[in-house]
């Protein structure tokens, strides 16, 4: 279970989070949305523990990693959780099999373990052919997978996505979200993703507004509402 409980955050001086809290349950598929500058993005990053807080605490099965040292964060990231950034952040000196296996060699996952999984997400995604190619050569939509894929090789019990989808097109959109949808329902893999799209959030259980640094709605995703289930 995640719990954020009352957090703050300011950037020079202005209120970008003004006590936001909520739960996530294990198992959980959550949708946060909000206008650009809502603060969503700074939510999740603080979620992810690539942020820190002013005030308020973040608590993974009851375990504060608003209180945990950098070691502690690292190691946490490590093992426990998927962070999907906006802007990829996939190593440019790496290929793109190397960039999905780094974090799994990182948490000191077994090798066969790590290739199995490799193997498994690269034909979800559609990547097998692009595994040894830089990314640099690759197209936005193909960086995109290549993020999504490293944030689950290494088998985290909650993956964390910043606008997964807004590098691809439709059709790779639906088959992205159908195989996250698949990890969160088969496989019981926490989500939670900041997302503009109605559509993107609608494969979520509950959708969590944010406006003006505010927890603005909750609510359930619209069931069957785009036709994908």
């Amino acid at each position: 279970m995640i719990e954020v409980k009352n957090v703050f955050k300011s950037y020079n001086g202005e209120a970008v989070l003004k006590g936001v809290s909520f739960t996530v349950q294990s198992g959980e598929f959550v949708s946060i949305m909000g206008k650009s500058g809502s603060g969503k993005s700074t939510l999740l990053n603080i979620i992810g523990g690539f942020l820190d807080a002013d005030k308020g605490s973040v608590l993974f099965d009851g375990k504060d990693i608003t209180s945990f040292s950098d070691k502690e964060t690292a190691a946490f990231r490590c093992k426990e959780t998927g962070f999907v950034f906006q802007s990829f952040k996939l190593i440019g000196t790496l290929t793109a099999r190397d960039n999905i296996l780094l974090p799994a060699v990182l948490g000191k996952m077994p090798v066969a373990q790590a290739e199995k999984n490799l193997k498994e997400l690269s034909q979800a995604f559609h990547l097998e052919e692009v595994l040894d190619k830089y990314p640099d050569q690759l197209s936005g939509g193909q960086c995109q997978r290549v993020a999504i894929v490293r944030a689950l090789a290494f088998s985290p019990k909650t993956i964390i996505l910043d606008e997964p989808t807004g590098a691809l097109d439709s059709k790779t959109e639906e088959e992205v979200m159908t195989v996250l949808s698949h990890y969160n329902k088969i496989k019981g893999m926490t989500i939670i993703q900041v997302t503009h799209s109605e559509k993107v959030a609608s494969y979520s259980s509950r959708i969590i507004k944010i406006k003006d640094g505010e927890l603005a709605t909750e609510g359930s995703a619209v069931a069957n509402k785009f036709m994908h289930r």
